[in-house]
């Protein structure tokens, strides 16, 4: 008789070979067939909301492991909410306006910004940014992502525009905008004035010189002539620009005689200083305090100006030589202190930072190129004391990865000053996460200048401001941006270039300042962190099921300067409050050694690459084992890693699968469990669905991912599982012990389904789809709830008793490897063991010895108590059941059976 036929031998449709890059393209086809996202929505109306607010990429370009990492974090967040029974809505957005489309427009039509109309450019930008919306929608979906792809909110649209124009408007009702010309951040290349959170610090090398400036007028202080000013700067290029030399007022200034003449320097700077210079210290002619020098003037060093000494709180005594080189067109104290005391704002440079024509010595340059010319003037004049490179960080463009420069612009502000204090108080009703984000945002905006909103480029949402032809008379006004926001939400943000200004204002406005009825429209556009920053009105507060604040926020850690204060600066000035509860960063992408990947470094990954090699459940299972709000490494040896996690949990979920193949989901009860191992399995399993629970709650997914792994591998499959084979494979099927096993397996499989499927989305709808179901049960796991423990009264004694035995059985099974090792068994089977355990242990009971033989899947163990834990195996003399493979005293010839399984023949011929 052939015995295997009487086996209870697994199957299953669920293959063990995953082949994930081709069926999960199948299974998104499938969900978008049945709108899966709005199904899910239908299902939880009425629930608790669960809102997380998208930050939106930048639609120029593919995805990559930055944007994968984040969008996936998103997406596990989401539908573990979803899976707790909350209504999620998630609308996903694009920021589409700004420099880098606007570039990729240009480059691709061939031209530059001035050989080009703003309208044929617009076009161009726009076809560019929607080109790129569907790329990385058909991206984003290709990892998993689910949420309202076919209504995002775009900040290109004339619906999203008019609600950002709305939040202008009561930012002017607020009094919160103005305009004024300050010393900001210009970028030369992209031609545009910029705001602090499009500022990168890099490492650059800059000329570093020592220049003296001729006193000409001492005012009576009785300097001897021949008297210097000695300023040190690392920007020689705003020489021309020179109006002032600046001084602490509480500083001590020195009058060193050298053989340079008579030299003014801080006297904490005076050693330091002369030591660079290389020139000897004859002894101090004089000592003052800042304030007594106040209105000395020196002498331009090559340009007929004066220079006179002004006071600055923000000159120091740490570097330099406490003397600074003030020029009020090129930096934003200089500005301040020039504004204070009325001196000219020079600015010799135009939009792509050459020096206008009539500026002398550096006409038509490029400032950089100026530097060396700059300094051979200097050292003609005999001025330049001093000159070395000098490496320090410095601002770049965080766009075109250029440096910026300081530049005096007329320019359109949001007063941070009026607000900074409220900014401050409504971080704190903020959850950070991590928690030093909070003090990182409060130090951010303490130090932050007033927000520059203008941007002198062309694909942008314009600043609804007019101008008087007659007399240049700015207009902006609350109502007539409100009247702008409504003509835009009908014809688009085109028509502010297509129409004259009469077409935005009312009949017969006139200039409050002449009268005119002739004006002409700003053209500078916003920033486009306002566009993004104003989605908190346009998407939150506006979008039909959304609410106002977020409860949650998730981008990178940069974003602190960025999308979060945008938002937190727009929501608090027009609405009271910080329109999210909660702030969680994540870390940036590195390779496998520690760098920031960068395509320069030719050290990307491309996240599709990984879907077409592994499947996008890889991918997630990545993003979900990291440790996030760090930096986070990938690599192929990491994914290779994660592959083999992955196979191992596969085939778990392959081997519960096919033990409950013909098993009537109708008989799955929860009633009461007796067998001590299903009692055991069923207390671990929900201690960690607890666990993976919380870690959730948390968004530490590495813990339950990793959780998971020890459940799956450790405790079920190299224990559990392996354990229960025999009474699975060769009892009778309607013995009570192994029907109750099954549905403990039914019962563990449901639940781990669910567990998972936040992470593991299309593997957990495989597996469910598997499943033995109910026709009333939802149709994919992802429409499923978490699953209700299976509350069995489990005690903490059993608990203890259970994993006391678990140490035994590591004991024993050492022992019979060891004699499988030396090849006298050929597996556990065929072993006896004799135990010995401490005397200060609990006496083993039958009951206990049966169990632990069965959790050793040995043949016999006996036990006596002694000093300490230890166990020796020796080989059986039992003969094994031809049926099961057990070794048991009641196989009495070869080949014979034991005596449960003949009763088990018995029943099946029944």
């Amino acid at each position: 008789m052939d015995y295997r036929e009487t086996l209870n031998l697994p199957k299953t449709n669920f293959p063990m070979k995953a082949n994930l890059p081709v069926k999960e393209p199948s299974r998104l086809e499938e969900w978008e067939s049945v709108n899966l996202y709005q199904t899910q929505r239908k299902l939880r109306q009425g629930a608790p909301k669960f809102v997380l607010h998208d930050g939106p990429p930048y639609a120029n370009g593919d995805i990559h492991a930055g944007t994968a990492l984040n969008k996936i974090l998103k997406d596990m967040i989401n539908r573990y909410w979803t899976l707790a029974g909350y209504d999620v809505v998630y609308v996903p957005g694009w920021d589409t306006h700004g420099l880098p489309i606007e570039m990729r427009a240009l480059k691709k039509l061939g031209v530059s910004q001035h050989q080009i109309d703003p309208l044929t450019l617009r076009r161009e930008c726009e076809a560019v940014a929607r080109h790129y919306i569907g790329v990385m929608t058909e991206e984003f979906q290709r990892l998993g992502v689910m949420g309202a792809w076919q209504d995002p909110y775009i900040t290109l649209t004339p619906q999203y525009e008019a609600a950002e124009l709305r939040v202008f408007a009561d930012l002017v009702d607020n009094g919160l905008i103005y305009r004024d010309l300050k010393a900001v951040y210009w970028c030369p290349h992209c031609e545009t004035a910029l705001a602090e959170g499009e500022i990168e610090y890099k490492t650059h090398r800059s000329p570093s010189i020592y220049v003296a400036f001729p006193v000409v007028d001492d005012q009576g202080l009785g300097l001897p002539d021949g008297t210097r000013a000695v300023i040190w700067t690392t920007t020689p290029w705003t020489i021309p620009a020179n109006v002032a030399i600046a001084l602490h007022p509480e500083l001590h200034y020195d009058l060193v005689d050298t053989p340079e003449g008579p030299l003014l320097v801080a006297h904490d700077l005076v050693e330091r200083v002369l030591t660079v210079l290389g020139v000897e210290n004859r002894g101090t002619l004089k000592t003052f305090v800042g304030h007594d020098l106040e209105g000395v003037v020196a002498r331009h060093p090559y340009l007929d100006r004066q220079s006179p000494f002004v006071l600055g709180g923000h000159v120091t005594a740490e570097s330099g030589t406490g003397l600074v080189h003030t020029a009020p067109g090129h930096g934003v104290e200089d500005f301040e202190v020039g504004r204070q005391y009325g001196l000219p704002v020079i600015q010799p440079l135009d939009d792509r930072g050459r020096y206008f024509k009539d500026t002398p010595v550096v006409a038509g340059l490029f400032y950089a190129d100026a530097n060396p010319v700059v300094l051979k003037t200097l050292q003609t004049s005999g001025a330049l004391l001093h000159a070395q490179d000098y490496d320090h960080q410095y601002a770049y463009c965080w766009r075109c990865k250029n440096p910026v420069i300081y530049r005096a612009t007329s320019q359109w502000f949001l007063s941070i000053d009026r607000i900074r204090e409220t900014l401050i108080e409504k971080t704190y009703g903020v959850n950070w996460d991590p928690a030093w984000g909070g003090d990182r945002m409060r130090s951010m905006v303490s130090d932050r200048n007033d927000w520059c909103l203008s941007r002198q480029r062309v694909w942008g949402l314009p600043i609804p401001a007019f101008y008087c032809e007659d007399c240049g008379h700015p207009v902006l006004d609350a109502e007539l941006v409100r009247r702008v926001a409504d003509i835009i939400g009908r014809e688009g943000s085109n028509a502010w270039w297509s129409e004259p200004a009469a077409h935005f204002l009312p009949d017969g406005y006139s200039c409050s300042s002449c009268g005119s009825t002739s004006f002409r429209q700003e053209k500078d556009i916003f920033d486009v962190w306002m566009d993004s920053g104003s989605s908190q009105a346009a998407v939150l507060a506006e979008r039909e099921g959304l609410k106002w604040p977020a409860d949650l926020v998730l981008e990178g850690n940069d974003q602190y300067r960025g999308w979060f204060q945008s938002l937190l600066t727009t929501g608090v000035a027009t609405r009271g409050g910080a329109p999210y509860q909660m702030v969680l960063t994540h870390g940036m992408v590195l390779d496998k050694s520690g760098q920031e990947m960068h395509k320069s470094l030719g050290n990307t990954i491309d996240p599709l690459d990984i879907v077409n090699q592994y499947g996008s459940d890889i991918l997630r299972l990545w993003v979900a084992t990291s440790d996030f709000r760090g930096d986070v490494r990938i690599s192929d040896e990491i994914l290779r890693q994660l592959s083999e996690s992955y196979r191992k949990i596969r085939n778990t979920f392959r081997f519960l699968l096919g033990n409950l193949h013909g098993f009537d989901p109708a008989h799955a009860t929860r009633g009461t469990v007796s067998d001590p191992l299903n009692r055991w399995a069923l207390d671990r399993v929900n201690r960690w669905l607890e666990e993976a629970r919380e870690a959730y709650r948390q968004y530490h997914f590495h813990t339950m991912v990793h959780g998971l792994l020890h459940l799956m591998i450790i405790d079920l499959s190299s224990f559990y599982l392996d354990v229960i084979k025999d009474r699975l494979y060769t009892w009778a099927p309607s013995d009570p012990v192994r029907v109750e096993t099954q549905r403990v397996l039914f019962y563990i499989l449901g639940a781990l389904t669910r567990a998972i499927s936040p992470v593991l989305v299309f593997t957990a709808e495989e597996v469910y789809q598997e499943i033995p179901r109910r026709p009333e049960d939802p149709s994919s796991v992802h429409l499923t709830t978490w699953m209700d423990p299976w509350e069995i009264g489990y005690t903490e004694e059993e608990h203890g008793r259970l994993e006391r035995l678990l140490g035994y059985r590591e004991v024993i099974l050492k022992a019979l490897e060891d004699l499988r090792q030396q090849k006298v068994i050929g597996n556990s089977l065929a072993g006896e063991v004799h135990l010995t355990i401490p005397e200060s242990d609990p006496a083993l009971t039958e009951e206990d010895v049966a169990l632990l033989t069965e959790m050793a899947l040995a043949a016999k163990v006996t036990w006596t108590a002694g000093p300490e834990l230890a166990a020796v195996a020796r080989p059986t003399a039992y003969l094994r059941c031809e049926r099961c493979w057990r070794y048991t005293p009641d196989v009495n010839q070869e080949g014979g059976l034991c005596a449960r399984c003949q009763g088990v023949l018995v029943e099946l011929q029944g």
